[in-house]
């Protein structure tokens, strides 16, 4: 079979920059073109300045967007967004961490962000885990640092299980046991198929982006983030494929999915830290104890006043988590 996952030199990746990609990259060029209020204009040249580091990678035939800073010579960290957000939702984090010498990916998995949809509809742990996997060897990286948030905590920790040559630490934020429950089974993912797909899709689109934003401030967090970080985040709800919201959403109500998390847990070695924001009611604080119970080198940090959008609610604290525990990793 042919490795379809390679790298790509500069003139390739624009050659990969995927549609979603460049119909968002003229949007905010068309715009600042025109007139606008100063705080617009400076928060569109934000976007601008993200949008002009994109990178691009096939990676099992599926082409990735990606963002990298740092030196190539750090030890590589590898950040793994959630369910129906994108790379973006990391872009407080990737700056400071690159200073501190670290090669730092955000990278969007596939029918999320700028990244391509995948024609197979293989938006389940292990598909998300396999990518993983093949970006790394794309990019050619030696062992990694990953960090992870809610969804991407499922994939980032099957990846280490499967793979564990490849992963030097484990930090994840917003990730919790979650019993199986054949009601909740049986409910949520079509509720949530509603909320996001029909409801609020269609609003962001036509630029309510401050009703999703009411939504998060009464049911996901706990403090207030920037209008220019609500703005970013609900871009994703834009960007994000249907069927992936539809996919992941089944694949996580799943007995097999949720009763694998103990068990890959107890497999994994490496140093591992699980924080956890008091007021999540997504990924409840005390499953995420119960969950760092069962890792062989784990660490519990609760984190008071917190929701479950963590990313965008403390981004300077989550910065400052992930440098001081990168900084005890041994090896």
């Amino acid at each position: 079979m042919v490795d379809q996952s390679e790298p790509a030199t500069v003139a390739e990746e624009r050659d990969l920059r995927t549609a979603k990609y460049t119909t968002y990259l003229a949007e905010v060029r068309a715009a600042l073109a025109g007139t606008l209020s100063a705080r617009e204009r400076r928060r569109l040249e934000q976007q601008l300045a993200l949008l002009e580091q994109a990178r691009f990678v096939r990676v099992k035939g599926v082409v990735h967007h990606y963002l990298e800073a740092g030196p190539r010579s750090g030890q590589p960290l590898v950040l793994v967004h959630g369910w129906d957000c994108s790379a973006y939702w990391w872009h407080h984090i990737v700056g400071p961490l690159a200073r501190a010498g670290y090669r730092v990916l955000a990278y969007d998995l596939k029918g999320h962000g700028f990244s391509d949809s995948d024609p197979a509809r293989n938006y389940t742990v292990a598909g998300f885990s396999d990518d993983l996997r093949a970006f790394a060897e794309a990019l050619g990286l030696p062992p990694q640092h990953v960090a992870a948030f809610s969804l991407g905590a499922f994939v980032a920790l099957h990846y280490a299980a499967h793979n564990p040559g490849q992963v030097r630490s484990l930090t994840f934020f917003n990730f919790s046991l979650i019993p199986y429950s054949r009601a909740a089974s049986a409910v949520v993912p079509d509720l949530l198929d509603t909320v996001f797909n029909r409801v609020l899709r269609p609003i962001e689109r036509r630029g309510l982006w401050w009703i999703p934003y009411l939504y998060a401030l009464a049911v996901l967090t706990r403090n207030t983030a920037p209008v220019s970080d609500v703005k970013l985040a609900t871009l994703s709800l834009r960007c994000c494929d249907p069927e992936a919201v539809r996919v992941s959403a089944r694949e996580l109500a799943r007995r097999e999915v949720l009763e694998a998390v103990a068990e890959q847990m107890r497999r994994v070695e490496q140093p591992t830290l699980l924080v956890a924001g008091a007021g999540d009611p997504i990924m409840r604080p005390q499953g995420g104890r119960a969950l760092m119970q069962l890792a062989p080198n784990g660490q519990f940090l609760q984190v008071p006043r917190c929701g479950h959008l963590i990313l965008f609610e403390l981004p300077e604290q989550v910065a400052q988590i992930l440098q001081l525990f990168l900084r005890g990793v041994k090896g």
